[in-house]
């Protein structure tokens, strides 16, 4: 039978003769990678759209309200940060403590999954979202097989001791590590991931903090490089392709910016405006 393959799709690398895709298969529900033989780089003109904290320019960032908009705006594809609380449960927020986007105080690392469900996380970007609740990774793993989306989670190294168990345990038992990428700035959590689960797909963010990125990702075993939008160089990409690294970039919200991007090559842009990021990547 033959796969039915999202629209978003991106490159994984190549050398202008031989490039691999990363597509998003919707009937086996997975990732998967198609190898295309003598295709040159510039043809393949489709990328990843990634609605960064969902469509966080229209919502309340990290909240279902968020998630839902970038679903209705047409992406597949949606990135959100995950902390430990006290209590060892996942819980969708950015920010170390709660201050910036709930109406609580105080360190998420420091309160039970329950102290965490009273804070109002929509308020704080307009009235209108008032109720919104900070999501537990269970739920958004829910969200993933309903919606039929692939989750890019990025896992805060702060407070992060043993979280790897309490991961790698939630994604088996929803069955959606075919649908997930997990992205990290710290290489050794990444690593200690895939020991744990070989099959899980990883990508290093970057934003000038190591040496030698490249090297790094590929020593760990990760599939891409999540690059801050304003480091891209085409030397950068010509050394992400030679490890066969997929580069991602964050967080681009100007449409000029978007097209620069994209004329460059890179695999995937994430954006608090997806849905600007399509009208940019259609034309």
């Amino acid at each position: 039978m033959r796969a039915r393959l999202d629209s978003q799709h991106a490159l994984l690398g190549g050398d202008g003769t031989c490039c691999t895709l990363l597509a998003y298969d919707r009937e086996s529900r997975t990732l998967i990678r198609i190898v295309i033989g003598r295709l040159p780089l510039e043809k393949v003109t489709h990328m990843l759209a990634i609605a960064h904290r969902g469509a966080s320019g229209y919502a309340p960032e990290n909240t279902f309200a968020a998630f839902r908009r970038a679903v209705a705006q047409g992406v597949s594809f949606i990135e959100t940060d995950l902390h430990l609380t006290r209590d060892a449960h996942f819980v969708a927020i950015h920010d170390e403590k709660v201050d910036r986007t709930t109406n609580g105080h105080g360190s998420i690392h420091e309160m039970t999954l329950a102290e965490v469900r009273r804070l109002d996380a929509g308020s704080w970007f307009a009235s209108e979202f008032m109720g919104e609740r900070i999501p537990t990774l269970e739920e958004i793993l829910e969200f993933t097989k309903k919606n039929d989306v692939v989750f890019y989670l990025e896992l805060k190294p702060s407070g992060f001791w043993g979280g790897e168990h309490a991961l790698i345990s939630a994604l088996r038992d929803s069955g959606e590590i075919p649908r997930s990428v997990i992205i990290s700035f710290d290489a050794a959590i990444l690593a200690a991931l895939r020991k744990f689960e070989p099959t899980l797909m990883t990508g290093l963010l970057y934003n000038g903090q190591i040496e030698n990125p490249f090297d790094k990702a590929a020593e760990i075993g990760a599939r891409q490089i999540a690059v801050r939008g304003d480091l891209v160089t085409p030397n950068l990409l010509q050394q992400a392709r030679k490890r066969d690294l997929q580069v991602v970039c964050w967080t681009v919200n100007s449409p000029a910016h978007m097209r620069m991007l994209a004329s460059a090559g890179v695999d995937g842009i994430m954006s608090d405006y997806p849905d600007r990021l399509l009208t940019v990547l259609k034309k």
